[in-house]
């Protein structure tokens, strides 16, 4: 099955310029991976690094020492929780940038807050107060991250979602609900349809392995190519 791709918005903005001594260069190309759990997210990112020859920024290796006590009483601890795992991705986002090469990133800082710290809220273990004290801090954090210059969201059914998630075997995922998947994709859907920080690209995955040698792979890592808005760089 050949990926659909759609929504493709045009650039309507330039990356940052730094001045040199030699005149004015461009900030080197930064592309984002959005999606939903099991999606192939961290699979296609590491494809993509290899073809373009882009860094991969993955999951943050940071381990968040408030875990364990969040999945014991998700309203008192979400706050700190929540706030930590922004904290790691919004720092491993400004060093990867700040070596000034080509990254791909297979998940962004917003859908932290978008995504899953909303979600949070919206199923009553963040309380109002904590959701209000997060918003601005992540408002704040958010506007001190130059936006990707081009945002992939990799849709899928929550059929091929469910056997992603199986096929990789992570034990922790495994009991994950259903509904709580769907909910994600809901709020998935919302945030991309709104999303305006810069161009974008749809590709929905269904019924595509990312992991194995499939000729609708290349056709996927083309789109995304010719949807950057800096192809000479390739």
């Amino acid at each position: 099955m050949i990926p659909r791709s759609r929504d493709v918005a045009e650039p309507s903005w330039s990356p940052a310029e730094a001045s040199s001594d030699d005149g004015p260069t461009r900030a080197a190309p930064f592309l984002a991976l959005a999606g939903n759990i099991g999606v192939g997210k961290t699979t296609l990112a590491l494809r993509l690094a290899r073809r373009l020859d882009f860094a991969p920024l993955t999951e943050p290796l940071d381990d968040n020492p408030y875990l364990a006590d969040f999945y014991a009483d998700m309203p008192r601890w979400a706050l700190p929780t929540q706030l930590r795992f922004l904290a790691a991705r919004a720092r491993d986002t400004h060093d990867a940038i700040a070596h000034a090469r080509a990254i791909v990133q297979d998940r962004t800082c917003e859908e932290d807050v978008e995504i899953f710290a909303a979600n949070l809220h919206a199923a009553g273990h963040m309380t109002e107060r904590d959701w209000s004290t997060y918003r601005q801090i992540a408002d704040l954090v958010l506007a001190g991250i130059r936006p990707p210059d081009l945002l992939v969201y990799l849709s899928a059914s929550l059929d091929d979602l469910r056997a992603r998630i199986a096929r990789r075997g992570r034990v922790y995922e495994q009991s994950i609900p259903l509904d709580y998947l769907a909910a994600l994709q809901d709020r998935y859907e919302t945030w991309f349809a709104r999303y305006a920080r810069g161009p974008k690209l749809r590709v929905d995955t269904t019924g595509l392995d990312l992991a194995a040698s499939d000729p609708a792979l290349d056709d996927v890592i083309e789109r995304i190519r010719r949807a950057l808005p800096q192809p000479a760089l390739f």
